[in-house]
């Protein structure tokens, strides 16, 4: 493992071995879909670490659909494996055509490579934004429940399990009761620039109930510190004020369409953070 970390730190400098020891100990210690690699990919001969690429698997469920996703992250190599080495450790990571891989994280001189590969545009860019939708008489009817309130109410078991493990990893998990039912929404910490406090989304449903409940929403983050939201998306989103940014941050994924518009639970977003 130590090995894997120094070629991690080579291959990612701004990252520290204690930010890479971390993620791997929380990738060691989570529950997996069955068949998956714990950690991902190594490239090796007997006397050197040529590459890594690291995979995060887990279950998504959306009722009775289900999905295993696949997050491919960190991948890098020692300059004598770049060329078709390191591509091959990355084509074979991404190998099965029976779940929905992600790449959350391309750089720019990687994209041409992973679309070689099969990987298409999820979204293609991000916008700062807070809610907008003002509605006094049904804002008296929403609630910001706490895990157990909404265990209690009905919320299902699969996301009761997201909101519960997400919490744990630090994020911003909340279910909203609202006239209409229950809507759980996960988001990271984030900065801008290092200092300017913002949380992004990570797991919703639907867009549109972001749009619907986001003033709310961007009232309830900014009493705990994040005036904005960043939402991963590929427009301007209607209903929501901010700035649109393209091209920034582009998602990828390669198999079966994501069920969610936006859902990176479970992700190097998580796992590992920024």
């Amino acid at each position: 493992m130590a090995e894997v970390v120094a070629l991690l730190c080579q291959g990612f400098p701004r990252r520290t071995p204690e930010y890479w020891r971390a993620g791997l100990q929380r990738l060691a210690t989570r529950e997996r879909p069955p068949g998956i690699e714990k950690y991902g990919y190594v490239l090796a001969t007997e006397n050197a670490l040529g590459g890594v690429v690291l995979t995060i698997a887990s279950d998504h469920e959306d009722g009775l659909k289900r999905q295993v996703f696949i997050n491919i992250s960190s991948w890098c190599a020692q300059p004598s494996f770049w060329g078709a080495p390191a591509r091959e450790l990355y084509r074979h990571a991404c190998r099965r055509q029976d779940v929905t891989y992600t790449n959350l994280s391309a750089a720019a001189h990687t994209i041409k490579t992973i679309t070689s590969f099969g990987f298409q545009e999820w979204t293609s860019g991000q916008m700062v934004a807070v809610g907008l939708k003002w509605d006094r008489s049904s804002l008296r009817k929403l609630h910001f429940l706490t895990l157990n309130e909404a265990k209690s109410i009905g919320i299902s078991s699969a996301e009761a399990r997201l909101l519960a493990d997400h919490e744990d990893f630090g994020c911003l998990a909340f279910c909203l009761e609202t006239p209409n039912g229950l809507f759980p929404f996960v988001f990271v910490r984030r900065r801008i620039k290092g200092f300017v406090p913002c949380a992004q989304l990570i797991y919703c449903r639907n867009l549109g109930d972001l749009v619907e409940y986001g003033r709310a929403i961007s009232m309830w983050l900014a009493i705990r510190g994040f005036p904005f939201m960043i939402i991963d998306a590929s427009a301007m989103i209607n209903g929501l004020t901010g700035c649109y940014f393209p091209g920034k941050a582009r998602k990828y994924f390669k198999g079966p369409q994501p069920l969610k518009a936006v859902d990176h639970s479970y992700s190097e977003m998580v796992i590992f953070g920024f």
